[in-house]
Parts: C-alpha cells; structure tokens; sequence
C-alpha cells in the first residue's frame, strides 16, 4: 500500500470521526463503563488489573482499556480520549479492507468494501463511540482473514498473524472471540471437505500464539495476586450466554432487524448478492459468508440482546455489498432505489420531529407516555432550533441528487452519493440531534455528578445501574468498606457527607424506608437527594 493510499486513508479518518468527538458526555453504560475503568487506571496506576468502583472488573479484559488509559494520558480524562481509540480503529480498518479486497478480488473492490463499511449507517457510527467492539470485531475478522490467506499460500507468516489476531481479540473482550473464529474455520472446512485445510505444524503454530497472546491477562492476574478474577470472569461468560441480563431481552429476529435495518446502505445492497451462486465461486466468499451468518445466528439464540453483539456482521455485509455493485448491474439499481427511499424516510422522520419541537408543542404532546420517569425525561427544558433541521436536509439534498444521477444513467455515482451523505449525515446529527438526546437521557443527573467532582463525599445511585457518578463524580479510591452496604451509606453513620440519585417515582420507596434521607431538588426525571444531618451543607442543583 503506497503512501499516498495511506494518506487519503488517514485524511479520511480524521475528517469523518474526529469532529464532534467530544461534544457530548459519554452514554450510561457502555461508554461510561469502559472509560472509568480507563480513568481509574489513571488514577490509581494500577495497569494490570481492570477495575470499577475501585473493585476488580472480571466481566472485560484489559486491551481495550489500556488503549483508553493511554489516549487519557495524551488527551487527558475526557469525552474525547475515550472515544478516541476507535477513530484509529476506523483507520486501520478502512486499510485492512483495502488490503484483503485487493488479496481476494482486486484493489478497486477493495475500495468499494472499505467505502461500504464507513459509508453506512452503524458500521460508520460505532467508530464515534468509546465502546469495545469496532477494535473486537477488526481482530476477529483478521484473525479468519489471515487464516485463509495461509491456507491459501501455506506460509508462516499468515499463520502467525491468524494466532496473533486471535489473541487480541481474545485480549479485547474474552474467549468468545474463539468460538467465533473456531467455529467460522471448522464449518468452512467442514463445507469445502477440508480441501484447504492446513498442514499440522501451520495449525499448532496458530494455535500457539493465539494461546500465548490470549493468557497475557490471565498471567498478569496471576502474577499480582488476582487468581480469583479468572474464576469470576469465566464464569460471567457463560453466565452471559445463559441468561438473559436485566432490560437486554429481546426477540429472535432482534438482530436480523438491526442489520437490515441499520446497516444501511451496505445491507441492501448485500441482498442482492446472497442468493448467487456466482457470489461463492471464490471460497474466501463463503469462509466470510459462514462466519457472519454464524456469529447472526449464534446472537439470536443467546438471551441477551444487544445491538452490537452482531456488529462482527457488517464485514460479510460489506463484503457483500461490494460483491454486488462489481458484478450485478440490476441488483444494483433496486437497492439504490430502496436506499433512497429508506434514506427519505429517515430525514423525513428526523425533519418531522424537529418540526415538532421547534414549531409545535414538543413530542409529549403526541405520545402517551405512561412510565413517568420516561414522560419527565422528555419534558426537559431543551430549546431545538432550525439548524436542528441539517440532517434532514443533508439527506433529502443527496436524495434529490442520487435520483438525477439514476435518471441519467449514472448508478455508481448515485451509489457514491449515499455512501458520502450517510457519514455526513451523522456527522450532522452529532453536532445537532444527539446533544438533544443525551440532554432528556442523561445530563441532568451528569450535571449533577460533575458539581460535587471536587467534594469529598460519597455519590451514590439509587435503585438503578448506572457509572456515571463515578466518572463524573471522580470518585477517588474508597477506604472504608461500608460503603457498599446500603443501610449503612443510607444512615446518618457515615463518615463523608452523602448525595443520592434515584428516579421518580422509585425515589419515594427510599424516603420511606430511610427516613433521614431528604430530597434536595428534582430535574428531569432525576431525584437528588442527602442525609438531613448535612442538609445545611447542601447546595441545590440549579
């Protein structure tokens, strides 16, 4: 790859996941989840144990962690350097595109495959989040790529980098990267009657490495005295399999929805390539075909249900995509048609409730809403304004544009078109919608948080999960143990002052059963409340 691919790739990068990065506080829980155990590495230098709360973390292992604590170093602790990390996942993976479209078909589909995967909708905005899975997802997807690069070429090299990939990804989010790239590789060879498959040396040296990458953590557990971590975050994984955590249900066909629906344009386009047989004449189609189709299926038989446990999908999606406009000309034209339907629809949407908020009486006012911690959300204070209008009128421009190119005969130009306007788009709804949404969600209890930064007092949610008053509250290493004991951080006991956060209207349950507990104020759905014993030390959220 020459320099000048290295620098378009980089200046991409930089002008589609830089801007905005920072311009929102971090989301409850993900976000918020991995970049305080980031902060409290920082804070604590202490590098080989994950911890959260200042307690040991067993559910994450620590690579991706480690490159959060290091942007936090150059950056500083903020929005910014936690999300930061995925914008060099969104280089490498654009180069990594480029390079296996070029190994398999050639380096223009190479560029089609990269273009679809940062020019569609989920795929390109996981690369503005601070959250595990577009480096997760990059290590998997290398780790099978290497793997049938060796196969084909039977050398070492590939070999070794299929095992060092696998490790990463194991480093990354834990031994559910092996079943993935396992049962990927074993149902390959399964389908193509092991025809390809390997010498034994290249298999043990795989192997090897991938084992020797992956037991780095466990080793540094190890070492410093956490032997019982590796227990705990065993048995979360298979915890995790089995159940279903609490508000991440959902049904069977959860996943194949959010692809469909929010891979787009990429997903359209697949479709019109997955049922050719000339789709699968070159067998590294299939091997990436049985791995996204696995990784789909395996994520609608487990309980849990969360948006980016089939996000490993959008390679093959892509993949697809590209395989689409390289070689089916009708196919083309109908999922460019649908896209732009799809994508009127959208901005038609987004245009409607902008319309709604800045003209009329607020969303409220045509919805019933029953729970009233959701009603209150929405009835924040929050002033929208015309320039809230953008994306919409970003999308309905690459509309109109993208039907003359159809009406001229122009399809790969109508075809780039909604490629742009798609990351545009979110870069748009970044500096406009998102900062609306995170305001009715979140922020008043962040607001909150971030006025008592500087006390020493204990934060402390109340009936509900949340990471937020610890990374916002930069609540220090705590010493005394009771704090985890809610009768005793509830009582007039304690040792620092103490401030609560709980919703309506479970906030009431708590005032009962703690009766030295007063409430300071109210905002958004959010109670804030103290022991009375401090009440004249207190002052109100404004």
């Amino acid at each position: 790859m020459n320099l000048k691919t290295l620098g378009i790739v980089f200046g991409i990068s930089l002008l589609l996941f830089i801007p905005f990065l920072g311009k929102v506080h971090l989301f409850d829980w993900d976000e918020i989840n991995f970049a305080e155990c980031a902060r409290e590495m920082v804070t604590s230098g202490n590098y080989s144990t994950v911890t959260i709360d200042y307690l040991p973390f067993w559910e994450k292992p620590p690579l991706f962690i480690w490159m959060q604590a290091l942007s936090m170093k150059i950056f500083g602790i903020n929005e910014f350097a936690a999300r930061f990390p995925n914008v060099v996942a969104a280089l490498f993976t654009i180069l990594t595109l480029i390079y296996h479209g070029a190994q398999h078909q050639n380096r223009k589909f190479g560029y089609w495959w990269a273009t679809f995967y940062i020019g569609s909708f989920l795929p390109n905005m996981y690369f503005h989040s601070g959250i595990i899975d577009p480096w997760f997802n990059l290590f998997i997807f290398n780790s099978i790529a290497f793997y049938y690069l060796g196969t084909s070429k039977q050398r070492i090299p590939e070999f070794l980098f299929a095992g060092l990939f696998t490790g990463l990804a194991v480093m990354t989010k834990g031994p559910v990267a092996i079943l993935l790239i396992a049962s990927s590789v074993f149902l390959f060879h399964l389908i193509t009657k092991f025809k390809s498959f390997p010498k034994f040396k290249y298999v043990v040296l795989t192997l090897i490495t991938a084992l020797v990458i992956s037991l780095l953590w466990f080793f540094l557990l190890w070492i410093s005295g956490n032997k019982a971590i590796i227990t705990q975050f065993l048995d979360y994984q298979v915890r995790l399999f089995q159940t279903k955590d609490a508000g991440h249900g959902g049904p069977i066909y959860y996943h194949w929805l959010v692809l469909l629906l929010g891979c787009f344009p990429a997903s359209f386009f697949a479709l019109g390539s997955f049922f050719r047989k000339d789709s699968y004449q070159n067998p590294f189609n299939t091997m990436l075909f049985i791995s996204g189709l696995f990784t789909l299926v395996l994520f609608s038989i487990v309980q849990t249900k969360i948006i980016h446990y089939s996000s490993f999908c959008y390679f093959f999606l892509t993949y697809f995509a590209a395989i689409t406009v390289s070689k089916s000309e009708k196919a083309n034209r109908i999922s460019t048609w649908i896209t732009l339907a799809y994508l009127a629809l959208l901005a038609l949407g987004i245009g409607v409730l902008v319309y709604i908020q800045v003209y009329g009486h607020g969303i409220t006012s045509y919805l019933t809403i029953k729970d009233p911690f959701a009603l209150a959300n929405l009835q924040a204070a929050e002033p929208w304004n015309p320039m809230d209008f953008l994306p919409a009128l970003i999308w309905l421009s690459a509309i109109a544009v993208g039907i003359y190119f159809m009406l001229t005969e122009r399809l790969k130009q109508a075809i780039l078109t909604l490629l742009v306007a798609v990351p545009i788009g979110i870069l748009s709804i970044q500096a406009t919608i998102l900062p609306h949404i995170e305001q009715y969600t979140q922020r008043a209890a962040i607001s909150f948080y971030e006025s008592k930064a500087k006390q020493n007092v204990y934060l402390i949610p109340l009936g509900f999960k949340s990471y937020a008053h610890l990374f916002y509250g930069q609540v220090k290493p705590h010493h005394n143990k009771n704090r985890f004991n809610e009768a005793w951080i509830c009582s007039d006991s304690t040792d620092l002052p103490v401030y609560y956060v709980a919703r309506i209207p479970m906030h009431e349950n708590y005032l009962k059963a703690y009766p030295n507990l007063k409430k300071l104020t109210m905002k958004n759905g959010f109670v804030f409340l103290t022991q009375k014993k401090n009440l004249s030390l207190n002052s109100k959220v404004k």
